[in-house]
């Protein structure tokens, strides 16, 4: 897709002091991403010719996923929308072509269809202003929008602010969740918006009234609530979160993924499942997992920065970031895989750590086997070869190597490489007192 000459700006500056955070709302994450991050993608998605992000300025550095080719702006004094855009402006291209998104990243499901849906509609209709509409039913505090004439039509005529609490005939129950503005109207009445005689902000949304007056059309676009449902409490960051998994449910369902119980597993916003992918109940997926095709995820497993292939996770599995499950491995109960490969038809089945590890094709890793990869300063490797058994309860203090098809005793504490076919045995030699257990139980009788 070709770069478009639309802009895109996305208003971040606000405090957000409802959610009662040091942090500013649009950092709180959904689904693993922020919510700043969560439109700037979408954005990104319709290929404008620019994106721009207006923050506060003691948040310029905070790290964004998103962040490449972003260009951001600074509101120093949080004085309304129609200001926020205004500091936008200073950064933005001055080529008057095309058309400015105005969006709310506390409005972060947003998708890229929806914003496209609202080009067709302001450059199919020659349209000045398309307005963003949400149905506002039975939220209380948001603006109204101000029908041009039938209240069957798409045409409006302003905008409505809750704050100003005005009294306004031919209102409909639909609320502002976004602006699409031709830059050449904005540029011309950008300067001319005059501050609310309540609040003394100015805002953004007053420019619909002023286009109108100037003989502009000015439209609507309804979206789905659930895709332009706000944040302003712990509970609407909550409600967001559930939007948000419902959706990714949906998707991977669609995708040819089986959720046996789809309510009860969790997306970051970047998993990736591939088709006939089983995923059983209780599952976390964090960030950065990719799941391919054939693979058995059981319950009650967390996934993180790992890729799994036609594999067996679970049940309670943990894979930590930089784990590779090759096919035909299984790991299983109680096991905890960091930055390591189990290769092709090897088994990690019970009770056990393995970090920072090479775990070669079909060998078996005992319950209870742990690589000691840490020193309390430095993180070091084990390898183990193919075709090696290693015994339950064992420790494999790294940096250690199993070469192939060896062999460790139950119980051993390994310090030293071991090589191919050889066995090794390291433990403390097992005494036995003849009838040792009776004369401790009689000593013990008063």
């Amino acid at each position: 897709m070709n770069k478009s000459c639309d802009s895109v700006i996305i208003l971040a500056a606000g405090d957000g002091s409802r959610l009662k955070s040091s942090l500013p709302k649009v950092f709180h994450k959904i689904g693993g991403l922020s919510l700043l991050d969560h439109v700037i993608n979408s954005a990104k998605k319709i290929n404008p010719a620019e994106i721009i992000a207006v923050l506060k300025p003691k948040f310029a550095d905070y790290p964004l996923e998103f962040n490449a080719d972003i260009k951001k702006a600074y509101q120093e004094k949080p004085i309304g929308s129609a200001d926020a855009v205004k500091c936008a402006m200073q950064v933005m291209d001055e080529n008057d072509d095309g058309y400015v998104y105005v969006l709310y990243a506390d409005i972060p499901l947003v998708s890229p269809e929806t914003l496209q849906k609202l080009s067709d509609v302001a450059k199919n209709g020659n349209a000045g202003v398309v307005v963003l509409a949400m149905d506002a039913r039975g939220t209380q505090g948001l603006g109204k929008l101000q029908c041009a004439g039938s209240t069957n039509s798409d045409e409006i005529k302003g905008i409505v602010e809750a704050k100003d609490a005005l009294a306004t005939d031919n209102t409909i129950p639909l609320c502002n969740a976004g602006l699409l503005i031709k830059k050449s109207l904005l540029r011309q009445f950008i300067n001319k918006i005059e501050p609310s005689a309540v609040t003394g902000e100015v805002y953004i949304t007053k420019i619909v009234e002023m286009a109108y007056a100037a003989g502009y059309k000015c439209r609507y676009f309804e979206g789905k609530k659930e895709e332009l449902a706000g944040a302003n409490t712990r509970a609407e960051l909550a409600q967001l979160e559930m939007y948000f998994q419902n959706r990714e449910r949906k998707k991977h369902l669609d995708n040819g993924v089986t959720l046996t119980a789809p309510e009860t597993v969790f997306f970051s916003y970047d998993t990736v499942l591939e088709q006939d992918v089983t995923v059983l109940p209780y599952v976390v997926f964090l960030k950065n997992v990719h799941v391919k095709t054939g693979a058995i995820v059981g319950p009650f497993c967390v996934l993180e920065g790992s890729t799994v292939n036609n594999a067996q996770i679970g049940p309670f599995s943990r894979l930590r970031t930089g784990s590779e499950i090759c096919d035909g491995a299984k790991v299983g109960n109680f096991v905890e895989i960091k930055n390591s490969t189990i290769s092709e038809g090897a088994k990690v089945n019970h009770l056990t750590y393995i970090g920072d590890s090479e775990v070669g094709k079909s060998t078996n890793i005992g319950a209870g086997t742990i690589t000691c990869n840490y020193d309390g300063f430095k993180k070091y490797k084990t390898k183990i070869g193919e075709n090696v058994f290693i015994g339950s309860n064992t420790a494999l203090v790294a940096p250690v190597e199993i070469e192939d098809n060896a062999m460790v005793g139950a119980g051993s504490v390994i310090t030293k490489s071991v090589k191919s076919g050889d066995l090794a045995i390291a433990r403390g030699v097992q005494k036995t007192l003849e009838n040792g257990a009776i004369r401790f139980k009689e000593s013990r009788k008063e």
